[in-house]
């Protein structure tokens, strides 16, 4: 007899539990405030950061994103110096903008 109860019980509960969905974790609302402000903002020049020659002029433009700013470059190796240190050419893009 208690081997039946068991089985039953058991049955119960598994049936009981197995209809019930774990709630959907939601992102606060200040969340998707900041992620709305982060949008890249655009490559303000037409001319590579890294070697100062024209974007256009190997034909191969490539770009990337740092710290929300989209950054250009006429080539993929400017894109590989930058990439080693994206924090110099954030500052020059910096000073570039100032003067």
């Amino acid at each position: 007899m208690k081997t039946k109860l068991t089985a039953v019980g058991m049955a119960f509960i598994t049936a009981s539990c197995a209809g019930v969905d774990a709630p959907t974790p939601k992102a606060p609302a200040a969340k998707v405030e900041i992620l709305k402000e982060k949008e890249p903002k655009l490559y303000p020049f037409e001319t590579c950061l890294v070697s100062g020659e024209d974007l256009d002029a190997m034909d191969e433009r490539v770009n990337t994103v740092y710290d929300a700013q989209i950054f250009e470059f006429c080539c993929k190796p400017c894109l590989v110096k930058f990439n080693k240190d994206p924090e110099k050419y954030q500052g020059k893009l910096s000073t570039k903008l100032i003067n």
